[in-house]
């Protein structure tokens, strides 16, 4: 993974998000983009005439604070230390974010969202974004505890199961390295797979493939999508939910709400793949 792509618009889940796009660049061993996507509306602080200090009242803080603090934990920690830098993107839409994020190679965007609630503060549609990019979009929910990721959920039909995304979960695990299962839960348009043919489809196309160890086979007799993501999430302990953007269970998952209003029910973080 070569860049990773931080929407800022100064909000507190903004501000969750990069934390989390940190921890990943750390285990990733990518540079990190942190992209003001919105003017800042705070208070800026008052350089002090000596030492060039700031003066920090206790309630104001400077326009790039965010890239100050992400940068001095980058600093305290040992391991891998990624390259952070600034893009100041105000004003940009999803069309302009996405040709910018292909310029400079982004594998991955990362958004905060507040979950059962819309986004005013910005302007940007998550929705009108995974139509114009090529890489993922990773949704993480404010309050979500920032930790190692340890089990990854792509919720799929297995007969529309993508390889790429597949091969790009197994990459993305690695370095932790993380269970990646891939959950088949049978369309309601098609006949359900025999279970033993189940297990040869994913052996043949993507375990063999992928060759990735921690790769597991979830079959799902559930027919209720929302049901069953919450037995991702609160019973097999799941950190990461994984959905094709409009493909197969996509909307039951979301269970009527849209990634511009994020589900209340969802508290992990969400990657969608455009």
């Amino acid at each position: 993974m070569k860049t990773i792509l931080v929407i800022n618009d100064h909000s507190p889940e903004a501000i969750h998000a990069a934390k989390v796009g940190l921890l990943i660049a750390q285990h990733h061993h990518a540079d990190l983009l942190l992209a003001n996507c919105q003017t800042y509306a705070g208070k800026t602080l008052e350089r002090a005439v000596a030492g060039g200090l700031y003066k920090d009242t206790g309630y104001a803080r400077s326009e790039n604070y965010l890239l100050d603090d992400l940068q001095c934990f980058n600093q305290s920690v040992n391991g891998f230390k990624p390259q952070i830098s600034l893009a100041e993107l105000s004003g940009a839409g999803e069309v302009a974010i996405a040709e910018f994020a292909a310029k400079n190679q982004v594998e991955m965007i990362v958004c905060g969202v507040m979950p059962d609630a819309g986004n005013p503060r910005s302007k940007l549609s998550n929705s009108k974004l995974l139509k114009k990019i090529n890489c993922p979009l990773l949704l993480v929910p404010y309050g979500w505890e920032i930790k190692n990721i340890e089990r990854m959920c792509y919720i799929a039909e297995l007969r529309y199961c993508r390889l790429d995304v597949v091969t790009y979960l197994a990459h993305f695990a690695a370095p932790w390295p993380a269970d990646v299962s891939i959950a088949h839960l049978c369309a309601k348009s098609l006949p359900e797979m025999e279970a033993k043919y189940a297990q040869t489809v994913f052996e043949q196309q993507y375990q063999n493939k992928v060759n990735y160890p921690r790769l597991l086979f979830t079959p799902v007799g559930e027919r209720d999508v929302r049901l069953a993501v919450d037995v991702f999430i609160h019973a097999m302990n799941t950190d990461i939910l994984v959905l094709v953007n409009q493909c197969f269970h996509f909307q039951d998952a979301l269970g009527g709400s849209t990634v511009d209003h994020f589900p209340a029910h969802i508290t992990v973080p969400l990657l969608i793949f455009p």
